[in-house]
């Protein structure tokens, strides 16, 4: 059984939005989910006199909005902030809410470049690829001359975020640069994923041909591909599809350019969402 939470407060008329992580909180539990879920992306920024008076107001505590903005003059105001937040509300078992406060007080030593790269990973991780691309495209400029395993995860990581928004050539760009820094497969594999979604059969085979070097790795792109289109099969992608196939054969050529229209507003939808 999952722990229960006792709500403190009420639900709020208005959200209150984080802009940079694109995220409405409607209650003061969601502001501590917020905060433990997503500890690598707060900033003294984030904890703004809105925020404040939105806990008063709109989720009527007045009492933790005082003792939360007394935590914003000290030094490390994030790392006092949550504590205090988590104290009053009891949300997090202590052990949890102890690590949360390790992890601020971490991302509170970090200079700006590791910030930067810790929002991306964030972004990255919660399908925001063009928000991710945000940070990570100034620092593949910022980082020439760091640590190799730093810019090679860097670029390795704007590549997953470009081949998520279906730019294969810049994917490919991101991961080649990636391997030449780390040498790993990995990045190996995504190069070649990338090439192989952006290049036609034959012109992927010719490229394969001028760099014999990748042979294996292109075995093991094979591979990943032949189980990507296994666990396609079943899947309601696979069955609209499926559908629209038969509805054509069938000659319901209007039932399935209705379809289709819902289908690609679903699409729209989505995709909108993972550029925001």
């Amino acid at each position: 059984m999952g722990r229960v939470y006792l709500c403190l407060g009420q639900n709020a008329e208005l959200p209150y939005y984080f802009e940079k992580a694109k995220v409405h909180i409607w209650n003061i539990e969601e502001l501590c989910y917020f905060i433990r879920e997503n500890a690598w992306i707060m900033e003294p920024e984030l904890l703004t006199k809105e925020l404040i008076d939105w806990v008063a107001q709109q989720c009527g505590l007045p009492k933790l909005a005082v003792l939360l903005n007394d935590n914003l003059k000290e030094e490390d105001c994030v790392t006092a902030f949550a504590a205090c937040l988590f104290s009053y509300t009891g949300y997090c078992p202590q052990e949890q809410a102890l690590q949360v406060q390790k992890i601020l007080q971490t991302n509170a030593g970090n200079n700006e470049t590791d910030r930067a790269k810790a929002r991306g990973d964030y972004f990255l991780e919660s399908g925001k690829y063009f928000r991710a691309l945000q940070e990570y495209e100034p620092l593949m400029k910022q980082l020439t001359g760091a640590k190799p395993e730093i810019v090679g995860s860097v670029y390795h990581n704007a590549g997953c975020a470009y081949a998520g928004l279906f730019l294969f050539d810049r994917a490919a760009a991101a991961y080649e640069k990636a391997w030449k820094l780390l040498r790993d497969k990995r990045s190996a594999a995504g190069f070649l994923a990338a090439k192989r979604m952006g290049l036609s059969e034959q012109e992927y085979v010719d490229f394969l041909a001028k760099n014999p070097e990748l042979y294996q790795i292109s075995l093991l792109v094979e591979e990943q591909l032949k189980d990507c289109r296994q666990k396609w099969q079943g899947t309601p992608g696979q069955a609209f599809c499926a559908s629209m196939e038969g509805a054509l054969q069938n000659g319901s050529g209007d039932i399935c350019q209705k379809q289709l229209a819902d289908k690609i507003k679903e699409l729209e939808k989505e995709y909108r969402e993972a550029v925001s």
